[in-house]
């Protein structure tokens, strides 16, 4: 099973300053990873399951929700032991997968997550090796506490990967 880390990550859910300054506003921000499969038709869909680590040990959260559409609806799931549901993705397909807190009630507890994310191309790949065009993001939105008081704004940036480059290749 070959296996490479993507990105770092940062899951919040939290107001923005403390209860006592002027500021009344909470932020949710969430890991956004388009996933682009280059790999040859004639390969086979592609096999792979994501995991994400906070210090040294998986995270495993019923606090958080998973999404994943390759263009046939969003397929919903949370992290069990670890790691990310499976996911297969045809060959010239782009896919985006999403890890957020899943409760966004303003009386809902606060989550503050960081980590690494990392992919693995399972035995049960159709493909023995994969292309895979990585798009690692953070995509934040910030929320009124008060929902009649309509302020929002939103924030997006691409993460940097560890070796540079948005192409990964993954074999068996």
């Amino acid at each position: 099973m070959d296996s490479a880390i993507i990105s770092s990550f940062e899951l919040l859910f939290k107001p923005i300053a403390p209860a006592s300054a002027p500021i009344n506003r909470r932020v949710v921000q969430a890991y956004f990873l388009l996933v682009s499969n280059l790999t040859e038709a004639s390969a086979g869909d592609v096999t792979f399951a994501l995991k994400f680590t906070v210090n040294n040990t998986p995270l495993v959260s019923d606090k958080l929700i998973t999404i994943f559409d390759v263009g046939v609806g969003n397929n919903f799931g949370n992290l069990s032991a670890g790691m990310s549901e499976d996911y297969v993705i045809p060959s010239g397909y782009t896919g985006l997968f999403i890890l957020q807190p899943k409760d966004l009630d303003p009386a809902a507890p606060d989550v503050e997550i960081r980590g690494v994310a990392e992919i693995t191309l399972l035995p049960t790949s159709e493909a023995n090796s994969a292309k895979l065009l990585l798009t690692p993001q953070q995509r934040g939105t910030f929320l009124p506490v008060d929902p009649a008081v309509p302020d929002f704004d939103q924030q997006a940036y691409t993460l940097p990967t560890p070796n540079g480059s948005y192409l990964f290749e993954l074999s068996k």
